[in-house]
């Protein structure tokens, strides 16, 4: 199933947004090999998260995230933790809760995601 344009670009988001924390900066083939595209394919998005204005793209130059696409990022990083802890606390085993995380963070209400970290508060203190 293809996935939603929104998807991708907050996949995208999150990447560079990680990539640029353990590196110090995002390459487009660092993005290639980690999303498992090709660098074409990554070129051609970094080009529309300009247009979008979630980063500044000088091709060969770099690319740095703009406030909008750090918010994004940060919301995005924030979602799937919230998941994997969920996931974990209940006895999924990490790896498949990172996966499953992955699947399902971009489809959640803001409101949804809040109940699900009261929910992993509670039961941290109840363990």
């Amino acid at each position: 199933m293809p996935r939603k344009a929104e998807e991708a670009t907050e996949d995208y988001l999150e990447m560079i947004n990680l990539l640029v924390a353990e590196k110090g900066f995002a390459s487009t083939s660092d993005i290639a090999e980690r999303m498992g595209v090709s660098q074409p394919t990554v070129t051609n998005i970094l080009k529309k998260l300009d247009k979008q204005g979630y980063i500044t793209y000088e091709r060969y130059r770099g690319m740095a995230l703009t406030e909008a696409g750090k918010n994004v990022a940060r919301k995005m990083k924030d979602r799937h933790q919230t998941l994997v802890s969920l996931l974990v606390l209940i006895g999924v085993p990490e790896k498949i809760a990172i996966e499953d995380a992955e699947k399902i963070e971009h489809g959640l209400h803001e409101q949804t995601v809040r109940k699900l970290q009261e929910l992993i508060e509670q039961l941290k203190k109840a363990s």
